[in-house]
């Protein structure tokens, strides 16, 4: 055990051009860096030399949560662009209609 406390806290909406990248070193745990405008939000394991148990749990929950925060942005995507898609097709359809109408006036 490295002896250390996990601390510290930020919260950060991620607009465009927010990345994430993780940087991994041969003798030290890697570093999972969040960037967005001029946040940076470095996580690592307190201690980086040692990698208990308990260091490898915490980055498969990471990876878990990331995975369940990606698929619900892809969940809420998918149905914006669906009532877009519909609103869409409501207006063609309101515009076809209109444009029957225009037709059978004309005639």
């Amino acid at each position: 055990m490295s002896g250390r406390e996990s601390f510290g806290s930020v919260s950060m909406q991620a607009g465009h051009g927010a990345r994430v990248d993780c940087h991994t070193y041969d003798r030290a745990g890697p570093i999972l860096s969040v960037s967005a405008g001029r946040l940076i939000v470095n996580i690592s394991i307190a201690g980086r030399r040692a990698m208990p148990a308990h260091a490898v749990t915490f980055a498969q929950e990471l990876a878990a949560q990331a995975a369940v925060f990606a698929a619900e942005c892809e969940r809420l995507h998918a149905a914006q662009l669906a009532q877009i898609a519909a609103g869409a097709s409501t207006t063609v359809q309101a515009g076809d209609q209109a444009s029957a109408a225009a037709s059978r006036s004309a005639a």
